[in-house]
């Protein structure tokens, strides 16, 4: 079922953009020529999708849209998140502030109360004269966005959530019994759901037509859409499953833990032990492992939901190339962490593997990352289950130094030609507007020198004890005891777990629990731990300075 046309969302929108020209801080008067020239902004976020593209090199995955974008932009084949969980890694990279700024580890703050009332990007766009639009999960919804989106600080209008969101965790799947479960793997028909629709179908749809509406006013505006898959459940149109048959799913390469690997770093992934198919399987607590024939399932399912999503990001792009929006829209696809399937016997995110934490990074901007090239047929739709989909695509551009989601903020901002964001000191809880990251653009724009030398990417993740746990996942602020905090570099994983005092926020690099090292070229996939502490301790050391400056 689709929304009404005239939606109080959509009415309340154009009575905005309608007043424009009398509000203040829209036109280019507003913005005291700081946008004069400036883009629109689309900003597409996705939930715990991984590296798993065509333009990331992945062979099996199906991704003919969002490679075909990729061969128009700058992609990053070396992005990390700060912490890979939702709602604190959403908060890092729309604050620009790492997770020990925010004080967000959980789901269970508000950083405007809990640490600083911090400026976000939406925020900035709107302070400097644009509509600022939310479709889908872009802030993690609950307390972590206070219950609004951080509305109305961060958006002109109330944000948009599709209706069948609630559904997506209810018994919806139907079993071999006939019955409905509420299963991980979850391939429906999608004219026999609830509302005879899906959340994401309906944020695309949404999308376009917030983005008619923009146009025909002629509005500056900063879009953002955040999709639900390929988050679990996998729940995604059946007929996706056609592309990748069960017998050509293979398992993953390094199944097994990791040699050396510390117990405090291993994750029991609680939330898939939750669903219902998963815990017919009666599986062991907390190393498993799953059967190989559900292994391949899930594979299977995942692969599934990035081609599904796949389609609706190609559909999206098409709008904005009909719309004529392309010539002047930048468009950046992002990921807020990863997904491990399989590898070093997990099944989650919550860690600090590169698998959990390296993610999908493009930027678009008309005439630069396209070379100029404007012409129309760039965004053309492509059907998943055509003979086109199967045509290789190269990225446009691809950068490999290690990045952060953290210089979002300030990459956009700059591409956008917005005033320039000041860097952060090191305590930077008194100030609203500030960045700790910093500004991607050299990497972008042709003619720009890269400030920085070498590059590094920093994330974290907090236990609360040890060894694994039922919590372990997921500790509550209260509950966190220990810090795993990650540095990563062209040559190099280095992570320290250090003691961690939750009612202080307070790490303790003196109280070092269990360390990793892994070197990119020899382990790629790091399965094997090499950190010896009377050859690497300067390490530690060399991390606790570089988290300080």
């Amino acid at each position: 079922m689709k929304p009404p046309a005239c939606s109080p969302f959509l009415l309340l929108l154009v009575q905005l953009v309608s007043t424009r020209s009398a509000h203040p801080g829209f036109g280019s008067e507003g913005r005291r020529g700081y946008a004069s020239g400036g883009k629109n902004v689309l900003l597409i976020i996705v939930d715990d999708l991984r590296t798993s593209l065509g333009c990331y090199g992945d062979d099996i995955v199906k991704s003919p849209n969002i490679d075909q974008f990729a061969s128009h932009s700058i992609l990053f084949s070396n992005a990390y998140a700060q912490q890979a969980v939702c709602a604190p890694s959403r908060v890092s990279f729309l604050t620009g502030r790492r997770p020990d700024t925010t004080r967000l580890f959980d789901f269970n703050s508000y950083w405007r109360k809990h640490a600083g009332n911090y400026s976000t990007l939406p925020q900035y766009f709107k302070e400097h004269g644009y509509v600022t639009m939310s479709v889908g999960k872009v802030f993690h919804p609950g307390i972590s966005s206070n219950h609004s989106d951080d509305y109305p600080y961060s958006w002109s209008v109330k944000p948009y959530h599709p209706s069948s969101e609630k559904y997506e965790n209810e018994k919806t799947c139907k079993g071999k019994d006939g019955e409905l479960h509420a299963n991980l793997v979850c391939p429906v028909d999608v004219s026999k759901v609830p509302e005879g629709t899906l959340p994401d179908i309906q944020s695309t749809e949404e999308a376009i037509r917030l983005l008619k509406v923009v146009k025909q006013q002629n509005s500056s505006f900063f879009l953002a859409i955040g999709y639900h898959k390929p988050h679990i459940p996998f729940r995604f149109p059946k007929e996706f499953l056609k592309l990748y048959p069960i017998e050509n799913v293979s398992l993953a390469p390094d199944p097994n833990i990791p040699r050396h690997l510390p117990l405090v770093a291993y994750n029991p992934w609680m939330d898939i032990r939750k669903r219902e198919d998963v815990q017919a399987l009666n599986i062991s607590f907390p190393y498993g492992p799953i059967p190989q024939h559900f292994q391949r399932l899930i594979r299977q399912s995942y692969f599934a939901s990035v081609s599904y999503l796949d389609s609706q990001v190609g559909q999206l792009l098409s709008a904005v190339e009909n719309l004529g929006l392309f010539k002047d829209t930048i468009i950046v696809f992002i990921s807020d962490h990863g997904w491990s399937l399989g590898e070093h016997g997990d099944w989650a995110k919550y860690s600090n593997f590169d698998v959990a934490t390296r993610v999908p990074m493009m930027f678009y901007v008309p005439e630069v990352t396209n070379r100029g090239q404007l012409q129309p047929g760039i965004f053309t739709y492509i059907d998943p289950f055509s003979a086109e989909s199967n045509r290789k695509v190269t990225a446009g551009n691809i950068k490999e130094d290690p990045v952060e989601l953290l210089s979002l903020f300030a990459t956009i901002a700059d591409l956008a030609h917005l005033p320039l964001l000041p860097k952060c000191p090191v305590s930077s809880f008194d100030i609203d507007l500030c960045s700790e990251g910093y500004s991607l653009l050299s990497y972008v724009m042709p003619g720009y020198t890269k400030e920085n030398g070498e590059t590094v990417a920093y994330s974290s993740y907090p236990r609360p004890a040890d060894t694994p746990q039922w919590n372990s996942d997921l500790p509550d602020l209260k509950d966190i005891r220990i810090m795993g905090y990650s540095m990563r570099t062209s040559d190099y994983r280095f992570t320290t777990w250090v003691g961690y005092n939750p009612s202080t926020f307070e790490a303790n690099f003196t109280d070092i629990h269990a360390q990793e090292l892994y070197f990119v070229s020899t382990d790629p996939n790091q399965d094997n731990n090499l950190f010896n502490r009377s050859i690497h301790a300067h390490l530690t050391s060399k991390l606790f300075r570089n988290l300080n400056v």
